[in-house]
């Protein structure tokens, strides 16, 4: 009995393996598991079954014969080492697959003979060996007993073992091995070199990097959420890249009989799509040309009658009616050209001849566009109307089937379309329907339609909040989430990627020429002043590429051969944005802040949406009051925040209504710039101080009285020096930064500070370049 049960066992498995159904082939092996572990004779029997002409018997003992390591070792150890030299590749990967689960209980025990077998003779048994390597090297404790393993491999003269090296284990390498930074004494970028695959010309986001990879071999989405312009779309990309081409699918929809409304989907690899169109057309053109020739010989005979029945009966209405007749007949065969048959399928994906994974870019598609749509058409009905399956397009999720979809500003897509987006990556399958109210497409629904992608969403810090719960738990339960870096350290390995970077929006560009050393030099300076930290670079290279090639058209504007240092400095004039040069000219030039001073009035430095520094005036008017109530106009819209002030002014025990205006101030500032002026502005008012008028005050307060760190304090001190601004109140936070000589900084950390030095410094005419609040009181 237990033979015949064996031998149904067996048979029933070889059916599904050759028929390919996983899913019935591992049901039925944990089935025979069970029963023969029941019976006891689990052990006896993947020992015969190791010997069987069938591969998947054979499979079956590779992955489970592990389980008896502990009692029958060297038997186990030899049908093991048989079995990763057999000729079957599934046989092969059940046996790495069984000897990395042994190894994850007892590394030590089955490494003291596996070991051997990175060395051996048969190609077979050094690919099984990789095989190995692959999720062991996912282990930190065994990554570095292991790596010296790998590079041999890149060696090897077998094909097997290379394309698994290339495919899987070569990233282990790039990741571990420290970057090689040359010496900074090339002449030109034409003398650097640029990396041919995206994922290598990544600059300042190294742990980005590792994630991607990491990602793009498991097929993981991801989550990158960062500033603009730090390589979220470039590592969307990358990851296509890095994705295999080999399963590429074809999709194509025909008609299903006499539901028409109910289209049939087809997947089938990639290329065989087009074959399978073209042999439906070829098939129809056949058709329509016989029907064309029975036609002509038709109209043939019509008109030969037609002229015999006329001469013999000498009556012309024969000819004449013969000749209508065939007119007809011409007519009819004509209109078969333009009419389209229900036996051509209407393709939705096609990959022939693709060499790389789809990447899809679904950055602001509405719902159509995005899950699909049916066209509408107007002829419904009379023989005019198209066939359902010839209207139906594909959206950006089937699109992107085996490949990448990427949805960067992910706030930007509706809810419910988030909702449909999470319904197609859960199910790996979205049948298309109509989506415009009114259309006769919504009439028209396909069967569930592929959509197995790997989904890259990116977007700003202020975005996380809009995404779908439900889509980003999904993300993160089968995923990674990145926060990418703004800024670099400043070392010789990232200078060294800065101009690799430099001569790759060169290459990119196409249009400029390449930058001599000192003019590389000067693009790394200006990504020090963007970062705005010590020893930092800033990694927002969209804004430094707009430098580069500003830089660039200026040196081809001006005939010269190279792009100079002097071409760099000068690009930043040309380079400004809408917001900065609307600031400067209108509101530092054409518009300037009224000089006279009075208590109450003190100048703000602010920054436009992040973007542009400015100069704002903001004014304090007090009236008597029980308590301390602060009045802003904008107050209503909630963006201000008063709890800092109003803390403060209680502190001095200031009651009274204090009515703020600010002069300049714009939709999109930073209003915790305004709090510290804020501040010292009611206090001179209240006390009927006098602020020089050339002072600005930057920072913010909190309602400790403690002044914090200003954001893009770099840009606010050259915002100072073009509007005659002499003397800063600047957070002690952000002495670090380098100040323009011409300008007198007052560091100060809290607000007593500030308010001692203004009072101090409307009686005091600054004479040193920059000092402290201690030294300001000596």
């Amino acid at each position: 009995m237990g033979d015949f049960v064996n031998h149904l066992f067996a048979a029933v498995m070889d059916r599904f393996a050759k028929a390919r159904k996983v899913a019935q082939l591992e049901h039925t092996i944990s089935s025979f598991i069970r029963y023969q572990e029941k019976r006891g004779q689990l052990y006896q029997t993947l020992r015969h079954f190791a010997n069987d002409p069938r591969w998947v018997l054979r499979y079956v003992v590779g992955r489970e014969i592990g389980r008896f390591l502990d009692d029958e070792a060297e038997e186990v150890i030899r049908i093991w080492m048989r079995l990763a030299a057999d000729k079957h590749l599934y046989v092969r990967e059940a046996t790495a697959k069984g000897m990395v689960s042994a190894m994850e209980a007892d590394f030590d025990r089955v490494w003291r003979f596996w070991e051997s077998a990175f060395h051996d003779d048969s190609a077979e048994v050094r690919q099984t060996a990789a095989m190995t390597l692959i999720p062991l090297l996912q282990n930190p404790v065994l990554r570095k007993r292991l790596l010296p393993l790998v590079k041999p491999m890149g060696r090897d003269a077998s094909p097997k073992v290379k394309a698994l090296f290339e495919r899987y284990l070569s990233p282990h390498l790039l990741e571990e091995e420290p970057f090689p930074v040359p010496a900074m004494d090339f002449k030109t970028t034409a003398d650097l070199p640029v990396a041919s695959r995206l994922i290598d010309q990544v600059v300042g986001q190294d742990e980005a990097v590792a994630i991607i990879r990491l990602a793009a071999r498991q097929k993981r989405s991801v989550l990158l959420i960062g500033e603009p312009g730090t390589g979220k779309s470039m590592l969307g990309q990358a990851m296509a890249e890095l994705l295999p081409a080999s399963n590429l699918e074809d999709i194509i929809v025909e008609a299903r009989g006499k539901a028409n409304n109910m289209p049939k989907v087809r997947v089938l690899s990639a290329g065989h799509g087009e074959a399978v169109v073209r042999q439906r057309e070829r098939e129809f053109r056949t058709n329509v040309s016989s029907l064309r020739w029975i036609l002509g010989f038709a109209g043939a005979v019509t008109l030969i009658v037609g002229a015999f029945y006329a001469y013999t009966r000498e009556n012309p209405v024969y000819i004449m009616g013969s000749l209508i007749l065939t007119v007809m007949i011409v007519w009819f065969a004509k209109s078969l050209k333009a009419k389209p048959s229900e036996q051509i399928p209407n393709y939705l994906v096609n990959n022939s001849g693709k060499v790389k994974a789809p990447f899809i870019d679904a950055t602001g598609l509405h719902a159509g566009a995005l899950l699909g749509d049916v066209r509408h058409d107007p002829y419904q009905s009379g023989g005019l109307e198209s066939k359902p399956h010839h209207l139906v397009e594909p959206g950006a999720i089937h699109l992107a089937h085996k490949g990448v979809l990427f949805i960067d500003e992910v706030a930007m897509l509706s809810l419910e379309s988030q909702q449909a987006l999470l319904t197609a990556f859960q199910e790996k399958k979205l049948a298309i329907t109509g989506r415009s109210p009114g259309s006769s497409g919504t009439m028209v629904r396909t069967e569930p339609v592929p959509s197995d992608f790997v989904m890259v969403v990116a977007g700003n810090v202020p975005d996380v909040d809009k995404i779908h719960p439900a889509l980003r738990s999904r993300i993160r339960g089968y995923g990674y989430e990145v926060y990418m870096n703004e800024t670099m350290s400043d070392t010789e390995e990232n200078r060294y990627k800065l101009a690799l970077f430099v001569a790759q929006e060169i290459r990119r560009d196409g249009k400029i020429p390449h930058f001599t050393r000192e003019a590389v030099e000067a693009v790394i300076e200006c990504a020090r002043r963007i970062a705005e930290c010590p020893d930092r670079l800033s990694t927002r290279f969209r804004e430094l590429g707009g430098r580069i090639r500003s830089a660039g058209d200026l040196a081809v504007q001006s005939g010269a051969a190279l792009v100079l240092a002097e071409h760099v400095k000068r690009a930043g004039h040309f380079s400004r944005s809408i917001e900065e040069q609307r600031v400067w000219r209108e509101r530092n030039g054409l518009k300037p802040l009224l000089r006279q001073p009075s208590p109450g009035k003190i100048k703000v430095l602010s920054n436009y949406k992040e973007t542009a520094g400015q100069i704002i005036q903001i004014w304090t008017a007090v009236v008597p009051a029980a308590e301390v109530e602060i009045r802003v106009p904008q107050m209503e819209s909630g963006e201000w925040n008063v709890l800092p002030i109003e803390a403060a002014l209680n502190r001095y025990c200031l009651s009274g209504r204090y009515y703020f205006e600010t002069e300049g101030a714009a939709a999109g500032e930073r209003t915790e710039d305004f709090t510290l002026a804020m501040a010292l502005s009611a206090l001179s008012a209240k006390h009927g101080v006098f602020i020089p008028e050339d002072l600005a005050v930057c920072g913010s307060l909190n309602v400790a009285g403690m002044v914090g760190e200003c954001a893009f304090f770099g840009r606010k001190m050259l915002t100072a020096k073009h509007g005659g601004i002499r003397t800063i109140l600047a957070p002690l936070a952000n002495k670090h930064i380098e100040v323009p000589p011409t300008i007198h900084v007052v560091w100060v950390q809290s607000l007593d500070e500030a308010w001692n030095a203004v009072q101090l410094l409307t009686r005091t005419k600054l004479e040193r370049d920059s000092f402290s609040f201690e030294e300001l009181l000596k």
